[in-house]
């Protein structure tokens, strides 16, 4: 096992992952300052991945099984190149999105077998799963309406698709309650960012 701290924020488009994460990663700095502190994107990360990213977001038209498998693709290679080895040396990596993401967009909200992406999961990861994950819980209307700028190609599917991808995370948690650290994000970020850090205190 990798002697580092892995966690990764989950939620649909427009839960405020982006906010807490910031605040997650000052929180983890002031804790334990010896330590550095990555964040990182899924998909992207590595050049690789960042191509990816933009055929998966801004690209053509791609199949479920093909959008599945390119962001496998995409994170075997960010953790092969950066998570492990800096997990390796011993420090903290926030991701912006990991497989349960994939579990629940292209799992649950796409229909593809969800026992067969966390098992692909396993091979791209190289076994290594989050210490927490960190699960911003919100109706996916409420997420919508919070999201700013152009669409891109997912964000831009409709309320029923949203609505699996939400049910579909938490059916996640509820199958790994000690890993999910389930935040009701509908509320002000002091009060998200408080109950995230009591969530992940005893791992921070």
């Amino acid at each position: 096992m990798t002697s580092g701290l892995l966690i990764a924020f989950e939620g649909v488009d427009g839960c405020g992952k982006t906010t807490q994460i910031d605040r997650c990663r000052a929180w983890l700095a002031a804790r334990r300052p010896e330590r550095d502190v990555f964040v990182l994107r899924e998909p992207g990360g590595t050049p690789l991945g960042e191509r990816v990213r933009e055929v998966l977001l801004d690209g053509e038209v791609v199949g479920p099984k093909a959008e599945m498998l390119l962001y496998m693709a995409a994170r075997a290679q960010l953790y092969d190149a950066v998570v492990l080895p800096a997990l390796e040396d011993g420090h903290a990596v926030i991701l912006d999105r990991s497989h349960y993401s994939t579990a629940a967009y292209q799992g649950h909200g796409l229909g593809l077998d969800v026992g067969a992406i966390m098992r692909l999961a396993t091979l791209a990861t190289g076994g290594r799963a989050p210490d927490r994950v960190v699960l911003l819980d919100l109706d996916p209307a409420v997420a919508r309406r919070r999201l700013t700028g152009a669409a891109d190609r997912i964000e831009q599917r409709d309320e029923a698709y949203f609505g699996r991808v939400a049910a579909g995370y938490r059916a996640l948690a509820e199958a790994e309650p000690r890993r999910f650290v389930v935040v009701d994000a509908a509320r002000e970020p002091d009060a998200v960012a408080a109950d995230i850090a009591a969530g992940l205190d005893d791992v921070g």
